[in-house]
């Protein structure tokens, strides 16, 4: 498959994630603090930034810095008359380089920049915070501050000395703004010392792409006709942290190989940002809130995160879950007490034996068909289910559609979704998971067929068009575009929920290829291009879908 997921890392203070440990590389060098002065003070700084974004880093010295890059970081070190002498101590040790991170104010002196250098500091990372003066003294509150550290950068060059600079601030404002703001510190950078800025020496995370980020799901502006008029959409996910509790084959997003919950404030703080961003850019609407994960239901603080989303002004608060942990004694009361409206569940079998191999852990196979029952008997939530359609399940599509129907007695219409494998995730490598295409129409329009028996409203999501091109009504595609915004800065990106997809020949003639079709998962061209293109077709859209 083409595409690929990698981690990325980030600061810890910007970012919540893994910790990625030191290893003395240049890329992940050792930030060390000074030791204490001989009359037991720690370091101190002559500017007054707040906070402070050079604090020591804590943890005990590193047995041996034998070959190990390293970084002095300890507020402002060149206050320290011992500084010489410590850098000397690390060079006799071994250290590969000795970096030094400072504000550059007393680099202006040649005595202190000339005895560092002396000593065998490698390089000065100068701190700037503003591209000029006025910006930059206000943060550190110390007037003369940005003139004094050009100084220093300087007089250290013309010493000889090797010296970059750092914007430690995180950029703010748009996209366009940020960029902006990028290129001109990369310019003042090259104007001041020939070299490109770096990154602020500080410990980082191994950061999870969603984070600082939540999913939007709306409908199209089209589409709010039929039973679409009355769903939950728009909907924000917000993720609770990717740890799960089992590994389905299926899953589009690894869960169980990353078991981080994020902190409850940070949670908070997406459901604030959520709420604020829909009242602004979707006013007028009713505001789903999703919980999604990995597995919300592991979250210690899950009641508590439900009451605080509806306390915060969302009129329904739902989960999406795998439901293992729904069966808990009075776990369910509890969710519903603090407020939650529905759950999203996950089933993707109601055989036991069948649930517990596409989780990967056939211990907890008959949970899933339990779970499903205790949902089915309750009258105080909207159960929604999602199954996904693979070659394990697909036969028994119509059984397990009767299944649902007749332990329905919520005294509510059912919404199942009905879905093709989305190609990302663990559905990058295994192809095998992939329905046949042979007959997938004909058991989707039969399973329709037996949910409108038992008055269920049955959708088809990741999936294209033409799974049902005699009813496009029930095309997700068609009528739910999904997306990203970014918590910090509000900004709304396209999100593709497919994955991997592409056209065939027939989607060249299909009105729905604009409309929000992305085709078939690119699997199927993989494993037989000839039978996927004979499988797709052009589809007629009713009068709604084709206007602009």
């Amino acid at each position: 498959m083409a595409k690929t997921e990698l981690p990325a890392t980030a600061p810890a203070r910007a970012r919540i994630g893994l910790p990625v440990i030191p290893d003395g590389s240049r890329r992940h060098p050792l930030l060390l603090a000074l030791p204490p002065s001989s009359d037991g003070q720690g370091a101190t700084c002559n500017n007054g930034c707040e906070p402070c974004l050079s604090r020591a880093v804590g943890g005990a010295p590193p047995a041996s810095v034998v070959g190990q890059h390293v970084v002095l970081r300890d507020r402002e070190a060149t206050l320290r008359p011992e500084l010489p002498r410590h850098v000397q101590e690390l060079r006799r040790q071994g250290a590969a380089s000795v970096a030094l991170l400072t504000n550059g104010r007393l680099l202006l002196y040649p005595r202190v920049a000339r005895a560092l250098v002396t000593a065998g500091v490698s390089q000065f990372i100068v701190k700037l915070f503003g591209l000029e003066a006025a910006s930059h003294d206000a943060h550190t509150r110390v007037p003369g501050s940005f003139e004094q550290a050009l100084r220093g950068v300087e007089g250290a060059r013309r010493l000889g000395a090797e010296v970059v600079v750092s914007f430690p601030l995180l950029p703010e404002g748009t996209g366009s703004e940020r960029a902006a703001q990028r290129a001109a510190q990369a310019a003042l950078a090259r104007q001041l010392t020939e070299r490109e800025p770096v990154e602020l020496p500080e410990p980082e995370v191994l950061a999870h792409g969603g984070e600082y980020r939540y999913d939007l799901v709306a409908l199209r502006e089209r589409a709010r006709v039929g039973r679409w008029q009355h769903s939950y959409f728009p909907m924000i996910h917000v993720n609770t942290g990717p740890a799960c509790n089992i590994r389905c084959v299926y899953c589009n997003v690894h869960g169980g190989d990353d078991q981080r919950l994020f902190d409850e404030p940070y949670v908070q703080q997406m459901v604030d940002r959520a709420l604020a961003w829909c009242r602004t850019e979707l006013p007028g609407q009713r505001h789903t809130l999703d919980f999604i994960g990995g597995e919300p239901t592991l979250h210690p603080a899950l009641p508590r995160l439900i009451g605080y989303a509806k306390a915060a002004g969302f009129p329904s608060v739902l989960i999406c879950s795998n439901g293992v942990l729904l069966s808990k004694v009075r776990y369910l009361d509890e969710l519903v007490a603090s407020g939650l409206s529905g759950v999203r569940y996950s089933l993707h079998d109601h055989r036991a034996e069948v649930a517990g191999e596409l989780s990967g852990m056939a211990a907890v196979g008959k949970r899933y068909p339990e779970v499903a029952e205790l949902l089915l008997r309750r009258r105080d939530l909207e159960p929604h289910f999602y199954h996904l359609l693979l070659p394990q399940n697909v036969g028994a599509l119509a059984d397990f559609m009767q299944w649902l129907g007749e332990r329905n007695h919520t005294g509510r219409r059912l919404e199942v979704m009905l879905g093709m494998p989305s190609a990302r995730g663990r559905m990058q490598s295994t192809l095998e998971l992939y329905p046949p295409l042979a007959e997938l129409r004909e058991r989707v329009e039969h399973a329709i067929e037996v949910g409108q028996r038992y008055d269920m409203d049955v959708v088809m999501h990741h999936a294209p068009a033409c799974v049902v091109p005699r009813d496009t009504t029930r095309a997700v595609c068609l009528h739910v575009s999904a997306g990203q915004v970014d918590a910090l800065t509000g900004e709304r990106h396209a999100f593709n929920t497919e994955g991997d997809a592409q056209y065939g020949e027939a989607c060249q003639r299909c009105a729905a290829k604009t409309r929000g079709c992305y085709g078939l998962p690119r699997a199927y061209f993989e494993l037989d291009r000839e039978a996927a293109e004979a499988w797709l077709q052009p589809v007629e859209l009713p009068e709604y879908l084709l206007e602009s």
